[in-house]
């Protein structure tokens, strides 16, 4: 059951950046396997379930099992690697369009508190964080980040914007920069517009304040990838709201949420031998 879980594009990709099990050596049981934990994850990542309602009649192993997975393989750096890759091989098959690169955020509250969270300055103060997504033309997720509610949007554009992996093509180098960078109202201060300018970017930031005195910026019809994707996002139940102690527990769920949009991309185009 657990195999049927995983993609199998995720699953190959992951697995060679997962350390081989080693075996305690006061003997006992042997561990819990990899793909079954993953799966464990996954599971709760999708319907947003306590770790210690996790059932273990699935296959997956305990809820502290998965939870002790999940940490140990944030703290290696497992998500981001694992993004990166199934970009390069959505990427060498053509699969990434770079024409432009949308950025938007959109804030969930937070249940438990924690460094990672701030007041939302949209929920009446309450605690919060917000999520950060930078997109392909077609939608596909190149950025992800997490951060408290109350930070504003504009202080991660660019560095958001320096983020994105290189994107190999099906011909040529592959690419780092989109030819356009686009947003709304947020983001467009001037001197974030003349930074993306500087990097040889064509903005499409709508000009600060604009959307408090006009209606809307004009630049929906091709900005609404962005928006479906945070949509995608909050399908994972897990990510509606933060009920994590740690802000890294969030970004790595957040992160492994890009990935399986993009591994669920490449099961879709039946892309194989990578």
């Amino acid at each position: 059951m657990a195999k049927e879980q995983v993609p199998e594009a995720l699953w190959n990709a992951i697995a060679p950046l997962l350390p081989e099990p080693k075996p305690s050596p006061k003997g006992g049981r042997p561990p819990v396997p990899d793909r079954a934990c993953l799966t464990g994850i996954i599971f709760v990542l999708k319907t947003g379930m306590p770790w210690q309602m996790l059932p273990t009649r699935l296959g997956y192993g305990s809820g502290s099992t998965c939870w002790r997975r999940l940490h140990a393989w944030t703290q290696l750096g497992a998500w981001p690697k694992l993004h990166r890759h199934l970009l390069r091989v959505l990427g060498r098959r053509g699969r990434i369009n770079l024409e432009r690169a949308v950025i938007d955020s959109a804030s969930v509250r937070a249940l438990k508190g924690g460094a990672h969270t701030g007041a939302n300055p949209t929920d009446r103060g309450k605690s919060g964080c917000k999520r950060h997504v930078v997109t392909a033309a077609d939608g596909i997720p190149l950025v992800v980040c997490t951060g408290p509610a109350n930070q504003p949007d504009a202080e991660l554009a660019l560095a958001m914007l320096d983020a994105i992996p290189p994107c190999a093509g099906s011909r040529g180098r592959p690419r780092r920069r989109p030819e356009v960078f686009q947003g709304d109202g947020a983001y467009g201060i001037k001197a974030i517009i003349a930074e993306v300018v500087q990097r040889r970017v064509r903005s499409l930031l709508a000009p600060y304040g604009k959307a408090r005195k006009e209606h809307g910026s004009g630049l929906g019809k091709t900005r609404y990838v962005v928006e479906r994707s945070l949509s995608w996002m909050s399908n994972f139940r897990r990510l509606k709201l933060c009920y994590e102690r740690f802000g890294e527990h969030f970004q790595a769920f957040h992160e492994l949420a890009a990935c399986l949009i993009c591994a669920n991309r490449i099961e879709e185009l039946g892309l194989t031998g990578f």
